[in-house]
C-alpha cells in the first residue's frame, strides 16, 4: 500500500511539473507573439510600420516606435507634452541613424504613412478626409544629396532635426 502511495505522490508530481512547464511555455509564447505583434504597428497611430521611415520617439519617458517623425511631432502635440527622437532609419537604405543629424522631408507629394481612407457617411458617399495626423509625412535622409534628389522628384521641404522640432509646440 505504501508503494501505491508511493506513485500516486510520484505522478501527482510529474503532472503538476508538466503543467507548469506548459503554463510557462504559453506564457513565453503569448508574450513572443504580442511583443512582434505590438512592433509591426505605430505606437500612436496604430498604421503598419515601414522599416525605411519608422522613428523610435520619447514623449513623457514613454519609448515607442512610430511610423514617422511627423506622427510623433503630431502626438507630442496633441498631449502637449515634449518629444524626441531617439532612432530614425535612412529612407532609401532602412539603415538605423542618428535622428539628430539627419535630414527631413516634409510637406511632399509622396505618401509616408499608408491607411485604408474608405470612410463613408450616412447615405453611402465617400467622405473627404480632413485629418491625418501623419500627413504631411516626413522622410528621413542620413544624406544630404538624397534628400534634395527626393525633394526634386517629389516636392517638399528640408528640415533639419531643430527645425522639425519646432514644429513640436512643447519642448
Amino acid at each position: 500500500m505504501s508503494e501505491s502511495r508511493a506513485n500516486t505522490k510520484a505522478s501527482k508530481r510529474t503532472t503538476l511539473i508538466v503543467l507548469v512547464a506548459i503554463f510557462l511555455v504559453m506564457g513565453s509564447a503569448a508574450y513572443w507573439f504580442a511583443e512582434s505583434s505590438a512592433n509591426k504597428t505605430c505606437g500612436f497611430c496604430q498604421r503598419p510600420l515601414d522599416p525605411h521611415l519608422s522613428v523610435t520617439a520619447e514623449i513623457s519617458g514613454r519609448k515607442k516606435q512610430v511610423c514617422c517623425a511627423r506622427c510623433a511631432v503630431t502626438e507630442a502635440n496633441q498631449q502637449h507634452k515634449p518629444v524626441r527622437l531617439l532612432e530614425a532609419h535612412d529612407y532609401p537604405t532602412g539603415k538605423t541613424i542618428d535622428p539628430a543629424k539627419a535630414f527631413y522631408v516634409d510637406d511632399s507629394r509622396a505618401v509616408a504613412c499608408t491607411h485604408d481612407m474608405a470612410r463613408m457617411d450616412e447615405s453611402k458617399h465617400s467622405d473627404h478626409l480632413a485629418f491625418d495626423r501623419c500627413s504631411p509625412g516626413a522622410f528621413t535622409f542620413e544624406k544630404r544629396s538624397d534628400a534634395e534628389a527626393f525633394i526634386r522628384q517629389n516636392g517638399g521641404v528640408l528640415l533639419s532635426y531643430p527645425e522639425l522640432m519646432a514644429q513640436a509646440r512643447y519642448q
